[in-house]
């Protein structure tokens, strides 16, 4: 039992402390770059299961996972970590977080601004990105991106907006007023 609680413990902690911050399309100043990421994270959900074997921790109805600068709402989260160690690696880096998959109604809000919504999110850990789809919106203020699938490359600043044959890309983007010195 102190086993699983350990495994989950750390799979929950490095998801949400690993989880780098998502870029908007617009241009944000340096400030808001410089959110921080520390503090403890909170995730209430209806329910919880842990599965060693497929190493994976699904958090249940009504899910909300809360740190600092960041809240995820959704209605399933599925968090993927590695598998066991190699030679190489100590019990905490197999431990590491592979992917999280946020579903239904998936809203992300940051203390930036930052609202993204999708029916589904996919947050990959070691590519550093994140696969929005099913209806995917970013907004940033006024500002307003919407297509077929979103990816956003969260340690470049970097997005990619995709569109299909049923839906186009739609970017809404207001004037920015210059401030006066």
């Amino acid at each position: 039992m102190r086993s699983v609680l350990s495994i989950f413990s750390l799979s929950v902690f490095l998801a949400f402390l690993l989880l780098p911050e998502i870029n908007s399309f617009s241009q944000v100043d340096q400030a808001s770059k410089e959110i921080p990421s520390e503090g403890p994270i909170v995730i209430h959900s209806n329910s919880l299961e842990i599965d060693q074997q497929k190493r994976l921790v699904t958090f249940e109805g009504k899910v909300r996972a809360r740190r600092d600068d960041m809240v995820v709402d959704c209605q399933k989260m599925l968090v993927y970590y590695l598998e066991n160690p190699t030679k190489k690696e100590s019990n905490m880096e197999a431990g590491r977080i592979d992917k999280i998959i946020a579903l239904g109604n998936v809203t992300i809000n940051r203390s930036d601004g930052l609202i993204a919504r999708a029916g589904k999110a996919v947050f990959y850990q070691n590519e550093e990105k994140a696969v929005l789809t099913e209806n995917p919106v970013v907004q940033q203020g006024p500002d307003f991106v919407e297509g077929h699938r979103i990816i956003l490359f969260l340690g470049e600043n970097r997005s990619i907006i995709e569109g299909s044959e049923t839906k186009r890309v739609k970017a809404t983007i207001f004037p920015k007023e210059e401030k006066e010195k």
